[in-house]
């Protein structure tokens, strides 16, 4: 039996994005023992996923908070976990240091990363012995991934598949929800969410409140603001600043979440681990991108608009704006986010 271990272990969009690596495996080596390790925070996303034998959880974030002796052990545990394994093949699907390590520290003969150019950390591919090919721009990130499994297994079949199971007591919540609320449920309804990964991808609060009223008064469907952990006070902006009707979506795990989403008839985002799990389970988006690329990492599928500004300083991929403008962002208009909604196919049909 092939033992394959794969490396993705955060964010939430990047574990979305590299699900149909995990179908592909099981597709194209249906015997194999495909173990993923993620950010324990994440984890529920490989739940019930009949392409993984075994989710290895890593605490990296509790461990930098709490270096101690028990950290120490529980990373020691880790690593021999990992040896015990004996894995065949590790994909890095980072290309970070830290993620390099690690599939040095694997064990595993071959070590499959990307080329040094593809690398977020260069110096990562001291510890990968297969590189992929160097990937111009024009590339999502979804097949870049799967690029990357080629340069390991040879031609194969790509299967793009991103299997999200939502247990019965997390679609039950979000149902008994909504069913408390009949009169959001009495029109078609256009999910929020103002959150993002980090402060250079984010619009402006009091723009996305603009949007939701036209969105309400002018399309006549209701709006859902929604939120994760730590953003309630961004929808609870927007909502004071609301004059239509809006509903704010309850506290949701990944799992209810997904729920929540199935149930939209179109999310309006950033560029954000929601955008991501929406267009997984096929549901039409809207997209607000500045300093990340949409091409790379917007929503993978054909029912998604993005709504972005190419500026001499586009795509600079930085946490915090460099010129410290974010005009990127700033240039987007509440006209052409609000046009794109009205413009969606999946709303024209619902509306007509």
């Amino acid at each position: 039996m092939i033992k394959i271990l794969i490396l993705k272990f955060s964010a939430l969009g990047d574990v979305v994005h590299t699900l149909p690596v995990a179908a592909t495996l099981r597709r194209s080596l249906p015997d194999s023992h495909i173990a993923w390790m993620v950010e324990e925070r994440y984890q529920d996303i490989l739940r019930d996923n009949p392409d993984i034998d075994e989710v290895i959880p890593l605490r990296t974030k509790v461990w930098r908070k709490n270096w101690n002796g028990k950290s120490l052990g529980e990373i020691l545990d880790t690593i021999k976990t990992l040896r015990q394994h004996n894995f065949d093949f590790v994909l890095d699907l980072h290309g970070l240091l830290k993620s390099g390590i690690i599939a040095r520290l694997s064990g595993a003969p071959t070590r499959v990363g990307f080329h040094r150019k593809n690398c977020k950390e260069k110096v990562s591919t001291l510890f990968t012995n297969r590189k992929a090919p160097f990937m111009a721009g024009g590339i999502h990130v979804v097949d870049m991934y799967l690029t990357l499994l080629q340069s390991a297994l040879g031609k194969i079949t790509e299967t793009r598949l991103f299997p999200l199971k939502v247990p019965d007591e997390a679609d039950e919540k979000i149902a008994t929800f909504l069913d408390q609320h009949p009169d959001l449920t009495s029109r078609p309804i256009i999910a929020i969410n103002p959150g993002a990964g980090f402060e250079s991808k984010q619009w402006e609060l009091i723009r996305f409140a603009e949007l939701a009223d036209r969105i309400s008064e002018e399309l006549k469907c209701s709006v859902m603001l929604t939120w994760g952990p730590g953003e309630e006070f961004k929808v609870q902006q927007i909502s004071d600043h609301m004059q239509q009707p809006k509903w704010i979506a309850p506290p949701t795990s990944i799992l209810e979440s997904i729920a929540l989403y199935k149930r939209m008839s179109l999310l309006v985002s950033c560029d954000s681990g929601p955008l991501h799990l929406s267009a997984a389970v096929d549901i039409p988006t809207v997209s607000i991108f500045g300093p990340t690329d949409p091409v790379r990492n917007g929503a993978y599928g054909t029912k998604h608009e993005t709504v972005y500004k190419v500026l001499s300083c586009s795509f600079c991929w930085k946490k915090t704006c460099p010129l410290g403008t974010k005009e990127c962002m700033n240039q987007v208009t509440v006209d052409e986010v609000f046009q794109a909604v009205k413009n969606h196919q999946q709303i024209k049909n619902q509306l007509s």
